[in-house]
Parts: structure tokens; C-alpha cells; sequence
């Protein structure tokens, strides 16, 4: 018997029909706050109802997570994760890129950092109007892109080298440098 509740229990977790939506009342708030997975995959929302019914508040929510379950799946389904990782013996290690622990070295913060602030910049980006309208045109083929050449002098390259403190450091800085004086870009 408790096997067979067990797996009615199992069965309906697995439901993907299954609305998460929920309300909470903030501790110093009267109005209900909706709690949903969003459009994007893998974020919660947070949005205020602007009701003060338990129930009312709920049907919102609940309306809200079905909105943007309609909209993940009218973008496609899996939406890939941007990275800017480079790894050993990818096309971007070849052209010289820094990986996460170089850039983690360079500027004296944990890989963990790096990481996060990668993130938080991407999502920036996802979001800024200009940049999204720029991708439309680059899309279409009608933006001409043009790369400014880097020049530091020999002063400004010495003083750069004795900040470095590893050898890590000094490897990194290094490819830097040849990314900075010369006018490749890498290929993606």
C-alpha cells in the first residue's frame, strides 16, 4: 500500500504539468509577492499581485507561470548557457585567449569570482536595448565591424611585467599582450 502511494506521490512530482507558483506575504507587506519559474530557464521570478487575497493573488501567479511556460517553449526549448571559457586545446586557447584561472590571476580574485562576474555581465548584456538591436543588425548583415590597434610603448610593457608576482601572472600577462599588440582577432 505505501508503495503504490509512494509512486502516486513520485508520478505527480514528475507532472510536467505541474505549476510551482506560489504567493508569500512580505514581512512588512500587506500585498501578496508571486513566485514563478520565468520565461527563462532555470530563473525565478519574483512579481508583485498588487492583491491582498490569498487566493486571488494565487490564480495570478499560477496565470504568470503558464505565461511564461508558453513563452520557454515558443523560444525553442534549450537555450544554451553563454560561456566565455577557454579550455585546453579549444580554437580560442589556440588564438591566445586567457582562461578564468589566468584572468582569476591577473586581477587578483578567486576563479569563483571570475565566474560570477561572467555571468552577471552576460546577463547585463542580454538585457541592454542597444546591444539587442545591435545583434538584430549584425543578424541581417548590415553592421561593418572595425578593430582599433593597441600600441604601448616599451616603459608601459616593463611596468606591466613587474606587477607580476607568479608565474601564472606572467604567462597571462603575456598573452595579453600578444592579443593587445597584435591585430588579430580571434575566430570563433
Amino acid at each position: 500500500m505505501y508503495s503504490m502511494i509512494a509512486k502516486m506521490f513520485v508520478a505527480g512530482l514528475l507532472d510536467p504539468d505541474l505549476l510551482e507558483a506560489t504567493v508569500r506575504l512580505p514581512p512588512r507587506g500587506g500585498k501578496f509577492v508571486a513566485v514563478f519559474r520565468g520565461p527563462e530557464p532555470g530563473k525565478q521570478v519574483w512579481r508583485s499581485t498588487g492583491l491582498r487575497d490569498r487566493k486571488a493573488a494565487l490564480a495570478s501567479a499560477k496565470r504568470w507561470e503558464i505565461a511564461a511556460r508558453r513563452q520557454r517553449a515558443a523560444s525553442g526549448g534549450g537555450i544554451r548557457k553563454p560561456t566565455i571559457r577557454v579550455r585546453r586545446g579549444s580554437g580560442e586557447a589556440a588564438a591566445g585567449l586567457l582562461n578564468q584561472r589566468e584572468v582569476a590571476a591577473i586581477l587578483g580574485i578567486s576563479v569563483r569570482a571570475v565566474r560570477e562576474i561572467e555571468r552577471r555581465a552576460f546577463e547585463k548584456l542580454r538585457r541592454h536595448p542597444s546591444l539587442r538591436r545591435f545583434w538584430r543588425e549584425h543578424g541581417k548583415g548590415e553592421v561593418q565591424e572595425t578593430f582599433a590597434s593597441h600600441v604601448l610603448d616599451g616603459r608601459e610593457i616593463a611596468a606591466l611585467f613587474d606587477l607580476v608576482r607568479t608565474t601564472l601572472e606572467r604567462r597571462a600577462l603575456r598573452k595579453a599582450l600578444i592579443l593587445a599588440l597584435t591585430d588579430r582577432v580571434p575566430e570563433r
